[in-house]
């Protein structure tokens, strides 16, 4: 487990993953966050006919940006994403280019997640790089109708930090229900708002840690009433009084992401562990996890949950809580029982 180290997050470069099913009105985005000065941005687009960005470089990359988020060494440096982030990371390093924040722009209707897996927890990016946040762009064509027919375009929407749309989406009242049907806690941004960039850059958990501001990034009170979100998505927060015990609140994290990690989208948390001082924050994508940091200087009265997924309930955690949880509390005590004889006398087996 890390300590939050804000001399080492600062350090890094901060990335924006950009996605929509509308491609236009995602790559009109992008160049409008670069015209508006202020920055210097590196680009990876996976669109590989998109315009020449003003941009200090920009990396194309075809076909599947990231084919294996995680895995053994020999796949993971062949991923596009990879590779196009070390490569910029070093010709910044060798002067040759200048930037200080990178913008990754996905295809129409592509799965944000695996290029979010790589920024948390792929060793060989996240010495030099942060998720900073996830921006979906809604274009006046994407109507309910038209999200739920695509295979992504909700699921973008839920898990993002910010939601840019048109002037003429914002003012059509549909438009903006449906953003926040899905989303009750991001950002509606207009498209054409003059300082993109600052109302953009942000809301990743180590800018939050930065800026002190772990309730924003956790977002729970606006999910307090939620579950059913839209077209099979959920999104509810769970808040529990009690400390838990770190070894068997990790056996039950493990085991809910085995089974069910293919629909948990996205999953944030701050716990109060026995035995710490300071909430220890959980980050993940489906599957992958950021490594949990400890944060020894912050005060919370109570452990908070955020879980967006796909047909997996409120009820349905809730009672893992209350039944499972308990299994891996008398598994961690009986391995430290069996721990604790084996001290005592070495000859009896572990």
């Amino acid at each position: 487990m890390l300590g939050f180290a804000p001399e080492a997050a600062q350090a890094k470069v901060p990335a924006l993953v950009f996605c929509g099913i509308d491609a236009r009105a995602r790559t009109e985005t992008i160049e409008r966050l670069l015209e508006g000065g202020g920055a210097r941005w590196a680009v990876i687009s996976n669109e590989t006919d998109g315009p020449a960005f003003a941009a200090a470089a920009t990396e194309r990359i075809a076909g599947q940006m990231v084919p294996h988020a995680i895995g053994c060494l020999c796949c993971v440096t062949r991923s596009g994403l990879v590779s196009s982030l070390r490569r910029l990371f070093a010709r910044r390093a060798q002067g040759e280019v200048e930037f200080d924040r990178v913008a990754i722009e996905i295809l129409a209707d592509a799965d944000p997640a695996p290029v979010m897996q790589t920024l948390l927890n792929n060793a060989l990016v996240t010495e030099y790089f942060r998720l900073d946040s996830v921006v979906a762009v809604m274009a006046g064509g994407d109507s309910p109708g038209t999200l739920a027919r695509s295979r992504h375009g909700c699921k973008q929407l839920a898990i993002a930090d910010s939601i840019v749309l048109d002037p003429a989406s914002l003012a059509a009242p549909e438009m903006c229900a449906g953003a926040r049907a899905l989303n009750p806690v991001a950002d509606l941004v207009p498209s054409d708002r003059p300082s993109l960039a600052e109302a953009l850059i942000g809301a990743g958990l180590e800018t939050r840690l930065l800026d002190g501001d772990l309730s924003r990034w956790l977002g729970t009170p606006h999910y307090g009433g939620s579950d059913l979100l839209r077209n099979g998505l959920h999104g509810f927060a769970i808040e529990i009084p009690h400390e838990f015990e770190w070894e068997a609140l990790h056996g039950w994290l493990n085991a809910g992401t085995q089974t069910n990690g293919d629909v948990m989208y996205r999953t944030k948390a701050a716990i109060r562990i026995a035995g710490m001082d300071g909430p220890v924050v959980i980050n993940g994508v489906q599957h992958v996890y950021q490594p949990p940091q400890r944060l020894p200087e912050v005060k919370i009265d109570r452990s908070r949950f955020l879980f967006i997924t796909a047909n997996l309930d409120r009820a349905a955690v809730e009672d893992s809580l209350r039944f499972d949880l308990p299994q891996f509390q008398r598994l961690s005590e009986a391995r430290a029982a069996r721990h604790a004889r084996a001290a005592s006398d070495p000859s009896i087996p572990l």
